[in-house]
């Protein structure tokens, strides 16, 4: 198939205004939505319904409709990773691990498999080559809608067949493109939760019967001021629900083995991490390590304001050390670690912060 695309459909506004947009510029369009879990009534009930604004979409537009099942490696590669580490004391970013593993690892290769030359998503994002010959991912037009952040994960040859037609886009326009093709999704709310969850992630975690082992809170200095009904409930920088009386204000400083660490806000603040099972994107592992220490911007959370740091390779441990010129809030492990070239700010790297 010449210019085929198939574009990965959530039932959402941004996805049914991309197929329109490929379709525009003459593209033959393929729609596919991912079924990841179908267990519950929740999970049930909430695939019925972003399937049927999926159907309802690409029967307007007259383009085929998939339906691809990812239920095991979904269940594989995101739900039991996010149980794993929050049994381990991190905090996982399922998102960056389904863009990752499902979305542009097991969708993508659907695509090829069902012959499309190229995939497409939603995102507000763009994707350009480099001096060097490598593709990275580049902003956007509308700042607020970024999502480089979720994509540093892509490899090359995903860049290379990957569509974001929305780069240039803000969202009202998308919602008015949406609104002149009468297209179901074109006033529907935009999720922010994470997919799988239904409110809030401990009752997920009630919800497939995992039991939570109580243990101490403790100071910095090893002072034991009370207990937890299971570490599973904190996350790094987390205030609000630790049940003690100090006077002041505390803060999970860490988690360590099955004590949470509190502290002060300033304890929370740091210049140095290191960064593990990486992928290099703008830049390859060969010319970090000729150009270390390098300059980066460095983003430790989505919607956070990246930092200028340095970035070293460390060979024997086979991960970055990261150093910023400012003290930077609540640095989590698990989460990712984004580096951005400083003048263009395309993506250079990322990767987990241990």
């Amino acid at each position: 198939m010449e210019k085929s695309v198939l574009v990965a459909m959530s039932g959402g506004v941004d996805s049914s205004t991309t197929a329109v947009l490929l379709k525009e510029m003459g593209y033959w369009v393929g729609g596919a939505h991912m079924r990841l879990r179908y267990r519950t009534p929740y999970e049930q009930n909430k695939s019925d319904l972003n399937v049927n604004f999926v159907e309802k979409t690409t029967q307007l537009l007259d383009i085929p409709f998939h339906l691809i099942n990812l239920e095991q490696t979904f269940e594989k590669n995101v739900i039991e990773p996010f149980i794993q580490d929050y049994q381990n004391g991190v905090t996982p970013n399922p998102c960056i691990n389904c863009n990752m593993k499902i979305k542009f690892g097991e969708l993508y290769n659907a695509a090829r498999a069902l012959g499309y030359q190229y995939m497409a998503t939603g995102h507000y994002s763009k994707v350009s080559r480099l001096p060097n010959g490598r593709l990275a991912i580049f902003p956007v037009t509308d700042d607020t809608k970024d999502q480089s952040y979720y994509l540093y994960g892509l490899g090359q040859d995903v860049l290379a067949n990957i569509l974001f037609p929305l780069n240039d886009y803000k969202k009202a326009q998308v919602r008015e493109i949406a609104r002149k093709y009468n297209l179901p999704a074109a006033e529907r709310k935009e999720s922010q939760e994470i997919c799988f969850v239904e409110g809030d992630y401990r009752k997920f975690f009630n919800d497939q019967g995992i039991q939570f082992e109580p243990g101490f809170v403790k100071t910095t200095d090893g002072k034991i001021i009370g207990e937890h009904k299971g570490k599973e409930n904190y996350t790094v920088g987390q205030r609000k629900g630790l049940n003690i009386a100090t006077g002041t204000p505390m803060y999970v400083i860490k988690i360590e083995h099955n004590d949470i660490i509190v502290g002060h806000k300033e304890e929370l603040f740091k210049k140095t991490f290191t960064v593990k099972d990486i992928n290099y994107q703008g830049i390859a592992l060969e010319e970090l390590k000729k150009s270390a220490p390098l300059k980066a911007l460095v983003q430790v959370r989505y919607n956070s304001k990246p930092a200028s740091g340095t970035l070293t390779f460390n060979e024997s441990q086979n991960e970055i050390k990261v150093e910023i010129s400012e003290n930077i809030h609540s640095v989590t492990p698990g989460q990712s670690a984004v580096f951005f070239e400083e003048s263009e700010k395309y993506i250079l790297a990322g990767g987990i912060i241990t």
